[in-house]
C-alpha cells in the first residue's frame, strides 16, 4: 500500500529501528503456594466471543511478559459443560467431546489424545489453576488475542463454516497429491523463512489448501489459522471500488462525474473523474508520500475530512488523464463518495451491500477507536522479527486500505466475483478490463481496484496490499479455475514469488523446495577486507566492523548494529531482514563498494567504500 519510493522511511525501519525479537521458550517457574507479584492486573480487558467479561481471579501479566488467564472462569464462558478436577497438582478438564490432561509446573498438556508443548508453563496459585493464554488456542481450539497497547484480551470459538465449498472432500488422487505438496512446501517455508500467516488455495471448486502456518503473536505463542483476521492493506480497493460500481449500476453516480460534483473545494476537482480515481490516473499525491503523515495522531485522521485536508492542497504530480501513478489518495476519495453518496458510512455502506450478503462475517475497518479488530499482531524482520503498529496507516487511509480479513472471507468474495451476486456481468466485466499499463513494457495493467496480467500461468487477475507489518494477495488465474489467498502478518514480505510458485504447485508446473540460509565461516583475513566506511545517497554512511571474526553493518545516527552472517565469500545476509549484501570488487579484487537487495521493498541501494 505505501508505495517503494518512500525509500528513506523504510530504510530507517528495516535497518536503523530494529529491535530484534524471537519467540521465548518455555519457562520455569516453582508449582504452588506463591503469591501473584507481577504488575498489570487490574487494567487486562477480557473479551470472550466479543462480550468484555469481568474474571475473578484476574488474569496478570508474568514477568517473561506472558499474560497468565485464570482456568475456572474462562472455562465457564468457553465450555460451560466441562468439569474441572484439581487433585495433587494434575489437572483434568472433562466434557462433551473433550479431555485435557496437565500438571502445574509442567509444559506438557495432552487434549483429546493429542501432545501439546506449551511455552509458559500451567501454575497452581493458591488454588487457582492459571494458564497461559495459548492454552486456549492450543488444548481449545480458539481464536486468540493479546493486544499489550490497549490491554485486551480477546477469545473467541472457531467459526463452523456451513457452504458446501468449505466443507466439499477432495475425491481426487491428483487433487489429493498436490494438496499435500502445497502444505508440504509451505510447511518447509515456515521452517526455513518462518513464513507466518495464512494461506487458501482452491481449484475449480475444490478448496486445496486452507490452512494457517508460524505466529499469530510471536510474544504469546499463540499460531494463525484459517481464521486469523489479518489488516490486508491495498487489497481494500477491491471493495471501494465494486461499492462504487454497485451506485454506478443503479445510477446514484457515473465513472465521468467531475471530483469537483463530491468535493466542490477540491483543487483541480472539475479536471478529475471518478474514473481517475479508480485506476490511478488522476495525478493526485498519495497521502502516504506526504512529509508529516506518520507524525499526524491516529484519532485525528481517523476524520476522512482531516484526512482529505492533509492533501488536497498538494500539486498534483502529473495532468490528469496522462500518467499512471499509484495514489491511495485517490481511493481515499472514492470511499469518501460511498458515503456521500449512500449516505451512509462507509464501513456500514460495505457491510449491507457486500459482506453480509457473503456471509464475510469476519472483515471489516481495522480499528474501532483505538481497538483493533483484527486478532494477528504485525511484524517486521525475517528471521526475527519485531511488532510494529499499523494503526496510523489504516486510520490514515480510509478506503484506500484499512480493512481486515481473512483467507475464508476473501475465498467467499473470490466465489462471489464469478457470480452476479453484487453485480452484473458486465459491470464486472469493467472492473477487470485492462484501462492502463502501470509500467511501460510490463504487460501489467489496472483495471478498477485490481490488476490484470498474461502471464506463464494464464490470465491473472490480481491485487496485494502492503504495510509496515501485514502483506496480502488475492490471484484469480481465471482461465485455470485457480484461486490462491495468501494473508501475512509479516511487513512487506516477498508474496508475489510465493503466489508463483504456489501456482506452479497446484498447476503441476515445475517448482523448487524452500531450503535454509547456508552459513559459512569466513576467515577473520577475509572480513577485514570488507570492514570500514561506505556512503550512500539513499543510506547514508554506513560502518562495517569486525568483531571477534563477527561482521556487523551500522547506519550512522543509529543505536544498534546488525550482524552480516556470510552465505558465500562475497555475499551476506541479516536474521532482521529479508534480502542480501554484496560486497562489489575491483579487478584487483578490492572492496570498493556495499550493495543491498531487499526485494520485499522493491529496493535495492548502493553505497561506495569511502575508507
Amino acid at each position: 500500500m505505501i508505495k517503494k519510493c518512500i525509500s528513506g522511511l523504510l530504510v530507517s525501519l528495516t535497518l536503523v529501528t530494529y529491535s530484534a525479537v524471537t519467540p521465548v521458550s518455555a519457562q520455569v517457574i516453582a508449582g504452588t503456594g506463591t503469591a501473584i507479584t507481577e504488575s498489570k492486573t487490574s487494567s487486562i480487558v477480557v473479551k470472550i466471543n466479543d462480550k468484555a467479561i469481568i474474571l475473578d481471579p484476574k488474569p496478570y501479566v508474568n514477568s517473561n511478559s506472558k499474560v497468565m488467564m485464570p482456568l475456572i472462569p474462562i472455562l465457564k464462558q468457553i465450555r460451560s459443560d466441562a468439569v474441572l478436577q484439581v487433585k495433587d497438582g494434575n489437572i483434568t478438564i472433562k466434557g462433551s467431546n473433550l479431555n485435557v490432561t496437565f500438571k502445574s509446573g509442567d509444559e506438557k498438556v495432552t487434549a483429546n489424545g493429542k501432545a501439546i508443548t506449551l511455552s509458559t508453563i500451567p501454575i497452581i496459585n493458591y488454588g487457582q489453576v492459571f494458564v497461559p493464554l495459548e492454552f486456549f488456542s492450543e488444548a481449545f481450539n480458539e481464536l486468540v488475542d493479546w493486544d499489550s497497547t490497549t490491554q485486551i484480551v480477546k477469545i473467541s470459538d472457531m467459526k463452523k463454516n456451513t457452504e458446501d465449498s468449505f466443507n466439499k472432500q477432495l475425491v481426487y488422487t491428483n487433487d489429493k497429491i498436490i494438496a499435500a505438496k502445497l502444505n508440504d512446501y509451505l510447511t518447509a517455508l515456515q521452517k526455513s523463512d518462518n513464513f507466518h500467516g495464512s494461506v487458501l488455495v482452491a481449484k475449480d471448486g475444490n478448496i486445496l489448501l486452507n490452512r494457517g502456518y508460524g505466529m499469530a503473536n510471536f510474544e504469546q505463542n499463540i499460531k494463525n489459522t484459517s481464521q486469523t483476521r489479518f489488516l490486508i492493506g491495498s487489497m481494500t480497493k477491491q471493495f471501494t471500488a465494486m461499492a462504487i460500481m454497485q451506485l454506478e449500476q443503479k445510477g446514484l453516480l457515473s465513472e465521468q462525474d467531475k471530483l469537483s460534483k463530491y468535493v466542490p473545494d477540491f483543487p483541480h476537482g472539475d479536471e478529475i473523474t471518478i474514473y481517475n480515481l479508480l485506476t490511478h490516473t488522476s495525478g493526485i499525491k498519495s497521502l502516504n508520500e506526504i512529509p508529516g503523515f506518520l507524525n499526524m495522531k491516529p484519532e485525528d485522521l481517523q476524520n476522512i475530512n482531516t484526512a482529505i485536508n492533509f492533501f488536497k492542497n498538494q500539486p498534483l504530480d502529473f495532468k490528469p488523464g496522462t500518467q499512471f501513478e499509484y495514489s491511495n489518495s485517490g481511493y481515499l476519495l472514492l470511499g469518501y463518495i460511498v458515503e456521500k453518496v449512500s449516505g451512509m458510512n462507509y464501513e456500514s455502506y460495505l457491510n449491507k451491500n457486500i459482506f453480509k450478503p457473503l456471509n464475510m462475517n469476519d472483515t471489516g475497518i481495522g480499528y474501532i477507536g483505538k481497538e483493533k479488530m483484527y486478532n494477528s499482531s504485525g511484524y517486521q524482520g525475517y528471521l526475527d522479527v519485531t511488532p510494529i503498529s499499523d494503526e496510523i496507516i489504516v486510520d490514515g487511509v480510509h478506503g484506500a486500505g484499512n480493512l481486515y480479513s481473512t483467507t475464508e472471507d476473501l475465498y467467499r468474495w473470490n466465489m462471489a466475483l464469478d457470480t452476479e451476486k453484487l453485480v452484473s456481468k458486465k459491470t464486472m466485466d469493467k472492473m477487470f478490463s485492462k484501462y492502463v499499463e502501470m509500467a511501460k513494457g510490463s504487460g501489467i495493467y489496472y483495471g478498477y481496484g485490481w490488476m490484470i496480467a498474461d502471464g506463464d500461468n494464464g490470465h491473472e487477475v490480481f491485487h496485494g496490499g502492503n504495510i509496515l507489518g501485514f502483506t496480502s494477495n488475492i490471484a484469480r488465474y481465471t482461465d485455470k479455475g485457480l484461486s490462491i489467498i495468501i494473508l501475512t502478518n509479516s511487513g512487506y514480505y516477498t508474496i508475489n514469488p510465493l503466489t508463483y510458485t504456489l501456482s506452479n504447485i497446484a498447476l503441476g508446473n515445475s517448482y523448487s523446495m524452500p531450503k535454509a540460509k547456508n552459513v559459512i565461516k569466513l576467515h577473520n583475513s577475509v572480513l577485514n577486507k570488507y570492514t570500514g566506511k561506505y556512503k550512500s545517497k539513499d543510506m547514508g554512511n554506513i560502518s562495517i566492523t569486525n568483531e571477534d571474526g563477527h561482521l556487523y553493518y551500522l547506519a550512522d545516527g543509529a543505536n544498534q548494529k546488525y550482524e552480516l552472517f556470510a552465505e558465500s565469500q562475497d555475499k551476506f545476509f541479516m536474521r532482521t531482514l529479508y534480502g542480501d549484501t554484496t560486497f562489489d570488487k575491483n579487478s584487483n579484487g578490492q572492496i570498493t563498494g556495499i550493495t543491498i537487495n531487499m526485494p520485499g521493498y522493491g529496493m535495492q541501494y548502493h553505497g561506495d567504500k569511502i575508507n
